[in-house]
């Protein structure tokens, strides 16, 4: 009797090409934010713009914001360009993941490194958020202190079109992508006018506002949780 290993089946319809490119662009999703965390203090000084392809977070998206606000630079379109790579397109990848790969990430039997590229947690959560309020999640989750990669994952998972996904997701990654930036320039403008206690005021009512959105997608996946672990009547 022959014993299938996960993915064979995969390959088997002749399709399985697009779906190792998928796999090597989650790998390259996971490994380069991981191979620049030793470079964070100097291009956070330096090049920020870099920091923010290897590294597509809001905290750096932030920075670069107050950057172009007090220093002049490096502006608003380098920081997009920057930001699009693995904060969006890279997202698709994890989406085709979770549609070609949903029995591997159900039962976590896949390679060793992909339950850390998409935490069985994370994913599990995601998924019972998803299902509670679809795709208008991934405008939300961008928002929050969610990977956006685990919750495509999740949606890769789930029976959730791809376009309609795809493009809730892209909407809001350019929605934060404006919102964290036009943040950033008030906050460099508040450092110029107020000093630094305006800034970390400024700072702290960002971080606020990101932790309510993250408590209210986990309220909602904890309800999904309690209404599929109650008993019928």
């Amino acid at each position: 009797m022959t014993t299938n290993r996960p993915g064979d089946a995969v390959a088997a319809d002749g399709s399985g090409w697009w779906r190792r490119l998928a796999l090597s662009v989650v790998v390259l999703r996971f490994a380069i934010p991981l191979a620049a965390v030793p470079l964070i203090p100097f291009l956070i000084r330096n090049d920020i713009t870099l920091l923010v392809l290897l590294r597509p977070q809001k905290e750096f998206l932030l920075v670069g914001g107050g950057q172009t606000r007090y220093l002049g630079e490096p502006g608003v379109l380098p920081l997009l360009l920057a930001y699009l790579p693995l904060g969006v397109l890279a997202v698709t990848a994890f989406f085709a993941v979770g549609r070609a790969y949903r029995r591997v990430l159900s039962e976590e039997t896949g390679p060793g490194w992909l339950p850390r590229a998409i935490p069985p947690r994370q994913l599990e959560l995601a998924q019972r958020v998803l299902a509670r309020r679809g795709p208008a999640i991934a405008l939300i989750g961008r928002i929050a202190a969610m990977p956006p990669t685990v919750l495509a994952a999740a949606a890769g998972t789930s029976e959730v079109s791809a376009r309609r996904y795809l493009l809730a997701d892209g909407i809001g990654a350019l929605l934060a992508f404006a919102l964290v930036v036009a943040v950033g320039l008030g906050l460099g403008r508040a450092y110029e006018e107020g000093g630094v206690w305006l800034t970390v005021v400024g700072v702290a009512l960002f971080a606020l506002m990101i932790g309510l959105v993250t408590w209210w997608i986990q309220r909602e996946a904890q309800r999904d949780e309690q209404v599929g672990s109650s008993p019928a009547e």
